[in-house]
């Protein structure tokens, strides 16, 4: 065989050698783009903000509370009544999703005093025209975790609790985003009836 046919062999199998390596590459470059774009389902994403959320669950202390205006009506209540409805009165105050229409805060404006009452229903508005997008999953939960009465003073009717609490924030199929978040509750008693007067959420 002489050098020309050497030649031309060997520049054939180069060429077949860079080709082969070319199509493993390329294979290999598809696959790792499509595992990089695939979404994550929505149940999985739920799945993990569970299991991220299961530690502030469990550290959370055994408080029985129910918002009842007639049992409520037949004693006083003292600073650690307060204490409680406060940490009730934040998980609620802090949960709530555009696909539920926000309809956690709405439902809590009966423990309200009117002041608040008329700023929520303005805090209510905002928040559905910053999430007009119904199809895009918004949610945020919360859990109390502890509370701390900063005033009680029963003659003069004026109440304040910080509670704090843990938040998970979903938005679409995005990573869930879990975070410590203090709000502080500021109450005042109208006709007898402790009331909400404020809540707000600490940076």
């Amino acid at each position: 065989m002489d050098d020309r046919k050497r030649l031309g062999i060997f520049i054939i199998g180069s060429a077949l050698i860079i080709v082969i390596i070319i199509a493993v590459f390329m294979y290999s470059f598809n696959k790792k783009q499509q595992a990089a774009n695939q979404v994550v389902p929505s149940t999985q994403i739920e799945a993990d903000a569970n299991k991220l959320f299961e530690e502030a669950l469990n550290n959370k202390p055994q408080f029985n509370y129910a918002f009842n205006s007639t049992t409520e009506a037949n004693r006083a209540l003292n600073a650690e009544d307060l204490r409680k409805v406060a940490m009730s009165f934040a998980e609620r105050f802090g949960s709530y999703s555009n696909q539920a229409n926000y309809g956690n805060i709405e439902d809590l404006k009966i423990f309200m005093s009117p002041k608040m009452q008329d700023w929520a229903d303005d805090y209510v508005v905002s928040l559905r025209n910053q999430n007009k997008d119904n199809s895009v999953y918004y949610g945020i939960t919360s859990v109390a975790i502890s509370g701390e009465v900063k005033q009680f003073n029963d003659k003069t009717g004026a109440g304040e609790v910080l509670v704090s609490t843990q938040r998970r924030e979903v938005i679409g199929n995005s990573e869930p985003k879990v975070f410590t978040q203090n709000v502080l509750i500021i109450f005042e008693k109208i006709k007898g009836d402790w009331k909400a007067a404020s809540a707000t959420w600490q940076k």
